[in-house]
């Protein structure tokens, strides 16, 4: 049996029963956990953000995805797990002070979990003090935050100033994302990066992260 197909076809479908059983059939059989982690579950979510980029599937279809990939995530994990260790790359994250939405920084969250980064998630509505507290206790190199809302874009502004102010700027990446930020917006602020969708965001750190890990 295919299991590779039938556990990416499961999680275009967002069965995360049917994801969790051929999963654990394919460990049986001798799958390698990495390759089930990186050429099938993270390609089909993949396609399914290229799918909601494009409008060509329904806000409920993506969130049921995202179930499946934790559902199958959480029965590989342990053959992944590693000692605890010291991260080059730690990333805070959150949306911005007055916006409580989160469906995009959960989606990118979950990308970002596949890759060799510690991940310090803040949640929402996320005071500009906040940011900069974790940054500082954490020794995070990379900060990424998110705002859906107009009236929220400047609390980007807000955090940006502050890292100035506590000589923090240099050394951390700054990230932007959200319906209501763009190009023009990160340029206007400062921040380092902007992108249209969790594909290109990945992309971009793979490119990059050696240039991050020399700066902080």
């Amino acid at each position: 049996m295919n299991y590779c197909e039938k556990i990416r076809q499961s999680m275009i479908d967002g069965d995360d029963d049917s994801v969790v059983k051929y999963i654990k059939k394919s460990l049986l059989s001798g799958y390698d956990p990495k390759y089930i982690l990186k050429n099938i579950l993270i390609d089909a979510l993949s396609l399914i953000a290229r799918k909601e980029e494009k409008n060509e599937c329904l806000i409920p279809e993506v969130l049921l995805a995202m179930q499946a990939f934790k559902s199958g995530y959480k029965v590989i994990e342990p053959y992944l797990k590693e000692k605890e260790k010291d991260y080059d790359i730690i990333i805070v994250m959150g949306t911005v002070q007055g916006d409580i939405h989160d469906l995009g920084k959960n989606v990118i969250k979950i990308f970002l979990e596949t890759l060799d980064v510690k991940i310090i998630d803040l949640g929402t509505d996320v005071p500009a003090e906040k940011f900069i507290e974790a940054i500082e206790n954490y020794n995070a190199n990379i900060l990424m935050m998110s705002s859906l809302l107009t009236t929220t874009m400047s609390e980007m502004k807000k955090v940006m100033d502050m890292l100035e102010d506590r000589k923090l700027r240099q050394r951390v990446h700054v990230f932007i994302g959200g319906a209501s930020v763009g190009e023009s917006f990160r340029e206007k602020i400062g921040a380092d990066c902007y992108t249209e969708s969790v594909v290109d965001l990945l992309d971009y750190l793979k490119k990059n992260m050696a240039r991050i890990k020399e700066n902080s």
